[in-house]
C-alpha cells in the first residue's frame, strides 16, 4: 500500500507532546471523554477518577494529571488529530516533554499551566490574569528557552 500526503524530508525539531529524552519517566492512562479531539502537548486536569480534560479557570494545581503524549498507536481518519474523544491516553507525570509556550521563557523559568481560556492547556511563564490566567506547576520548569507559540522542553516532577 502506498504511502500517501504530508509527507517531508525536514522535520521540526519535536512535536507538541513528544517525550523528549530517555530520563526517567512515568505515564499514566486517561479517557478522553469530553466530545471532541484534545491536542498533543496540552496539559491536563481531572474530568472525573478514569477522565483528563483540558483546564478551566477554576482548575488548581492539584488537578493537574500531566502532559498528552504524541502517540501513533491507533489508525486516524484524514485530518484527525489529537487524542479522540471516546478513547485512551496517555499523560507524561514525570520526564521531560516538549510543550508550546504562550510567552517567552527562560531556561529553569518556573512553568505554569494556562487555565484561562487563551490558550487552555498550553504553558507559559508568567501567571496572567482573566483569559492568561495560569496556575503554578510544582515540580515544573522549562529546561529551554524560547518565544511565544515556540516548542521547548518541559521538565515535570509530579511522579504517578
Amino acid at each position: 500500500m502506498a504511502v500517501i500526503g504530508g509527507n517531508t524530508i525536514d522535520h521540526g525539531v519535536a512535536y507538541a507532546g513528544q517525550v523528549a529524552d530517555l530520563q526517567l519517566r512515568n505515564k499514566i492512562s486517561k479517557l478522553n471523554k469530553t466530545g471532541a479531539s484534545i491536542a498533543y502537548g496540552k496539559g491536563l486536569v481531572t474530568e472525573d477518577e478514569q477522565s483528563a480534560q483540558l483546564p478551566v479557570e477554576a482548575s488548581t494545581a492539584a488537578e493537574f494529571n500531566g502532559v498528552l503524549v504524541y502517540e501513533l498507536n491507533r489508525a486516524r481518519q484524514d485530518g484527525e488529530t489529537g487524542a479522540p474523544d471516546g478513547y485512551d491516553m496517555t499523560l507524561l507525570t514525570e520526564g521531560v516533554i516538549w510543550v508550546k509556550v504562550l510567552d517567552t521563557v527562560a531556561k529553569d523559568d518556573a512553568a505554569y499551566l494556562r487555565v484561562g481560556a487563551t490558550g487552555a492547556g498550553d504553558f507559559s511563564g508568567i501567571v496572567g490574569s482573566g483569559a492568561t490566567l495560569g496556575v503554578a506547576l510544582p515540580n515544573a520548569k522549562f529546561l529551554t528557552a524560547g518565544d511565544a507559540g515556540d516548542l521547548v522542553k518541559l521538565s515535570l516532577g509530579l511522579g504517578g
